[in-house]
């Protein structure tokens, strides 16, 4: 059957295929190219008159659409003359045969040939037209015509017809124009496929003999050639894939070499381990063997830190860039935390990227590996005694470096090294135990405290140097003895407490008073420690003391120095409250009443400041003395400092009167003794010594206490109260403690809050009083401290005014009284009348006195803007004489910014001229107690007289305030008076009120 089907081969076809492969491929390359460009040369033509036919058919649809379009309005008004202007724009058209326009009944009513026009058209295309649907229509399309009517429509209603012939004369010239390009071209191109054909059978057969090439070479043992193809053909992919092969092969003998060479770094790093017996050269010299023999870029050992940072402890020479730079976290939190030693140290288990620059939890690194040529990382936990401490980490030039083998190679070195490190550890620890051995008997024998070892009967085993020299026996005379056999620690009683609580506690530590050989007696800190084995059995006792008798001394000289008063011997106010506290508590069982005394000495500063503190000590120890000679044994006599003296009574009386007489019978006591003349030694400044009697008495104040819940404290300031008020009463004088005392200072405390929360909410306000001249005409006012409580009302200067200067407040009141001031000068300066006013503003010492009081006030006019000519600033004397030096130099700087000074209430203390003539005053203000009794006393009036003449003789403006009635004023004025204030002129009022006297009045 097969024979039957099979068909001879023609010689020449059977010589063919034998033939080379050259002439093979050029032959039937050439052949099946002509074939196939006459075949496309043929379906090009015809391609192109389909194109060309489309092509004309399409322009004169769009011409006969552009005639319809423009016709249309020509047609329906039956403007021929205009369808014909329109028509013969269309007659320049390219290869229009003709163009014309048909009413619906086939009349030409326009036409680009003028004869036709008036005719009606009897061809059967145009009756077919006539007679067929209104819609665009394809006429005629032939080798030599297009013909195409398009139906000319108005409000959808057929007005005629537009049509269009185009002539096809043009088309079969290009389609012959066409076909004898083609013809040139296949010509043409048939040379270029034949030349082709032989290229391309060149270009095959060269391949071949270059791989045939490289297959020689391969088997001559070369490994460097590589075929060159590059095209996707079988050849270039046979060529590829033998490229393939070798690269296979070189990459298996690499990798063999490199495994080799990880080996020999191994074996090279055991050695070093075996040798090297310093830890840091051990490290540094295996991250260079790994860098040298591996080949890598870099190789460090880094230690974590307590701080969760790591901490690079030995690395391989070069690359100092890169490490310079390199910060490392274990916190999986921070970028630094990210990175192979990181993940491998937090995981316990090797962290590779070999694709470093790739991995995008890295990328704060990438800079400098880049820089470094770093693409690949291994990093592997170090241990050490079982615990990671850090780790290894090497780095490769290459991406994908680390394999398999090498990971687990590097793995097994890294085992290796934490080996070695547990062998430092353990090397360490021995050197230590020899050091501590060392150490412990150096120790031992140089001890400051004595030391003897016994075994578990209790036998002395061992004695050092100290407990010879603490107890006077040598080793020899104690070693087999028991401690109960020597003379120092025969004390039964006691051995036996303590050996129980060693028995009971493993240990015991204490106070015993041993003895030396000689039978001397001394304190002895002692403590005796039980030492057993693993199994819990004792085998030794070691006893440690030292001799605490200076330290007994020491702690007496402490102790007194805590709770008594050096000079005079006398319990302190630490040990006091400790007394009283314990007094007040036994109190309560005993149901009695004590008695808690302050004593302050009157006049002591005189004597201390005039005479001096050798005087002033002396005075100081015999009012101790007598105090504690008048008071019981039981009874406390403390001195808290200064002058001040505190005496405790206990168990007075359980009745409170009874209580009470007797604690004023022992404070009179004690009063007749400190009234009693005192004899005092004095050194003359000749260096002789004389006795001189001096004075004193003393001031006391009393409170009775019962139970223990009255404060301490507040039961010392309720006696301190009672003795400010003896010395009130006239000094030399005992008071006992009120209850009201306690309510005054209760409500001066809550005046004292409220006064605080005031000046935040704004319930302070100035009140302004007038201040006139000797024609009573308005020169200024003072300004007025006023305080609405809203709750209380108006409380008035003289009740918080000393609350403030006591509790510091002043000074914030004060700040806020001079802002108020400013501003209500800025307000008259910008009022009609009231520019020339001036106004006062009282100052106290410690608004004065503060160390930026004149930046503060600088501020204040700077931020106002007025005029510091018109602000006053009114002191007391006694404000002057707090600091008299420190006052002159700050008013004076006051004075060059342009304030004034007025000395209020001039003549109610002690002033001085010598001081008076330096203070940069600009008015003497008299006290309005002068004038108020101006009438009834001469001796004011007299006063009077003297402060005007001496403002007369020192150029001062003066003042009189208080001026209620016309005599008054009368003899202010016959005096030389220039100025007053007072309620004959007008009462404190609020600024708004104040402002209303200057107010122009209503025109008549």
């Amino acid at each position: 059957m097969a024979k039957l089907f099979t068909l001879p081969i023609p010689g020449w076809l059977r010589r063919f295929g034998h033939d080379s492969i050259y002439r093979r491929l050029a032959l039937a390359f050439g052949g099946v190219s002509l074939a196939m460009m006459l075949g496309m040369a043929g379906l090009l033509l015809k391609q192109q008159q389909n194109f060309l036919d489309q092509t004309s058919i399409s322009r004169a649809q769009a011409l006969a659409h552009s005639l319809a379009h423009s016709s249309s309005s020509w047609v329906l008004a039956n403007d021929l003359g205009g369808l014909q202007e329109i028509l013969q724009g269309h007659a320049e058209t390219p290869n229009l045969r003709r163009a014309f326009v048909l009413s619906p009944r086939g009349q030409v009513l326009g036409s680009s040939i003028p004869s036709e026009i008036g005719l009606f058209v009897t061809d059967d295309l145009s009756q077919q037209l006539l007679n067929g649907q209104v819609k665009p229509r394809l006429l005629l399309a032939d080798r030599d015509l297009i013909d195409v009517a398009v139906p000319i429509l108005v409000n959808q209603r057929l007005v005629g017809w537009a049509r269009i012939e185009l002539d096809q004369e043009a088309t079969k010239t290009n389609l012959r124009n066409v076909a004898m390009i083609s013809l040139r071209f296949i010509v043409v191109t048939g040379l270029i496929m034949l030349l082709a054909s032989l290229m391309l059978a060149r270009s095959l057969v060269k391949p071949l003999q270059t791989l045939k090439g490289i297959a020689s070479a391969i088997e001559s043992g070369s490994r460097a050639e590589r075929s060159q193809l590059m095209g996707n053909d079988e050849i270039s992919q046979l060529g590829r894939s033998l490229n393939h092969m070798l690269d296979t092969i070189v990459q298996s003998e690499q990798q063999l070499d490199l495994l080799n060479r990880v080996y020999a770094a191994w074996t090279e790093s055991v050695a070093t381990i075996v040798r090297e017996s310093d830890e840091q050269r051990l490290l540094t010299r295996i991250c260079n063997i790994l860098v040298e023999t591996i080949h890598l870029r870099l190789a460090f050992v880094g230690l974590v830190e307590s701080s969760g940072w790591i901490r690079i402890q030995a690395h391989s020479d070069g690359e100092p860039h890169y490490l310079s730079k390199l910060q490392i976290s274990i916190d999986p939190m921070l970028p630094h935390g990210q990175g192979a030693l990181s993940r491998a140290i937090r995981q316990h288990k090797p962290c590779i990227l070999n694709d470093f620059l790739g991995e995008p939890d890295t990328a704060i690194w990438h800079q400098i590996a880049r820089e470094s040529g770093i693409h690949a990382v291994a990093a592997f936990p170090l241990l050490r005694n079982h615990r990671t401490i850090g780790g290894l980490v090497v780095y490769s030039a290459e991406t994908h470096f680390f394999s398999e083998n090498i990971i687990t190679l590097l793995g097994g070195l890294v085992n290796d090294i934490s080996y070695a490190l547990d062998n430092f550890d353990r090397e360490n620890q021995r050197k230590q135990s020899e050091i501590e051995l060392a150490l412990a008997a150096s120790v031992f024998e140089n001890s400051q405290e004595g030391i003897m070892i016994t075994d578990a009967d209790k036998t002395i085993l061992r004695v050092n140097q100290m407990f010879s020299t603490l107890t006077g026996y040598e080793a020899e005379e104690v070693i087999g003895k028991t401690p109960e056999q020597l003379t120092c620690y025969q004390q039964s009683s006691l051995n036996q407490k303590i050996w129980d609580s060693v028995a009971a506690n493993h240990y015991w530590q204490g106070e015993v008073i041993s003895q030396r050989k000689g039978g001397q007696s001394y304190p002895e800190w002692l403590t005796i420690n039980r030492v057993e084995d693993k199994s819990g059995e004792v085998t030794h006792y070691v006893a440690t003391f030292t001799d605490i008798t200076e330290r007994k001394l020491n702690e007496e000289r402490i102790y007194k120095l805590a709770f008594y008063d050096p000079l005079t011997d006398l319990p302190n106010r630490r040990l006091l409250i400790e007394r009283l506290q314990e007094t007040l508590l036994g109190n309560q069982r005993k149901r009695s009443y004590g008695a808690l005394m302050f004593l302050d000495l009157d006049r002591f500063k005189i004597l201390n400041d005039t005479q001096g503190h050798n005087l002033g000590d002396q005075l100081l120890i015999e009012a101790g003395r007598r105090i504690s000679n008048a008071v019981r044994d039981a009874d406390t006599v403390a001195r808290l400092g200064g002058d001040e003296f505190v005496i405790l009574l206990q168990e007075l009386s359980e009745d409170v009167t009874t209580a009470a007489i007797y604690a004023q019978k022992i404070g009179n006591k004690i009063l007749n003794e400190m009234s009693r003349t005192y004899l005092l030694h004095q050194v003359n400044p000749q260096g002789t010594s004389c006795v001189v009697a001096h004075h004193s008495s003393a001031s006391m104040g009393v409170a009775l206490f019962h139970g223990p819940h009255v404060d301490s404290e507040d039961l010392l300031k309720q006696a301190d109260m009672a003795m400010y008020q003896a010395k009130q009463a006239g000094r030399n004088t005992l008071c006992l403690f009120d209850p009201e005392m306690q309510a005054g200072l209760n409500q001066r405390a809550a005046l004292e809050a409220d006064m605080r929360n005031a000046l935040a909410q704004n319930q302070f306000k100035l009140f302004y009083q007038i201040q006139v001249d000797h024609q009573q005409q308005a020169v200024g006012a003072e300004a007025l401290l006023r305080w609405e409580h809203p709750l209380r009302g108006d409380i008035s200067p003289m009740e918080f005014i000393p609350l403030a200067e006591e509790s510091g407040l002043i000074v914030a009141l004060g700040a806020w009284a001079l802002i108020e001031a400013c501003n209500t000068l800025l307000n008259w300066a910008q009022r009609p009348g009231m520019g020339h006013l001036n106004l006062a503003v009282n100052i106290s010492a410690k608004q004065l006195n503060q160390s930026n009081f004149v930046e503060q006030l600088q501020a204040i006019l700077d931020k106002t803007g007025v005029n510091p000519r018109r602000l006053k600033l009114e002191i007391t004397e006694s404000t002057v004489l707090d600091s008299v030096e420190n006052t002159i130099l700050i008013m004076q700087q006051l004075q060059r910014l342009g304030v004034g000074f007025s000395m209020d209430d001039f003549g109610t203390g002690y002033s001085s001229l010598s001081y008076l003539q330096r203070l940069p005053l600009t008015q003497l203000k008299i006290d309005q107690s002068f004038v108020r009794d101006l009438n009834k006393d001469s001796n004011d009036a007299v006063i009077i007289r003297t402060i005007l003449a001496l403002g007369i003789s020192l150029e001062l403006q003066v003042i009189a305030e208080g001026v209620e009635n016309e005599l008054q004023l009368a003899y202010l004025l016959k005096n030389g008076c220039q100025f007053f204030q007072g309620y004959l002129f007008g009462q404190p009022e609020p600024l708004a009120k104040f402002n209303a006297r200057f107010l122009p009045l209503p025109k008549t």
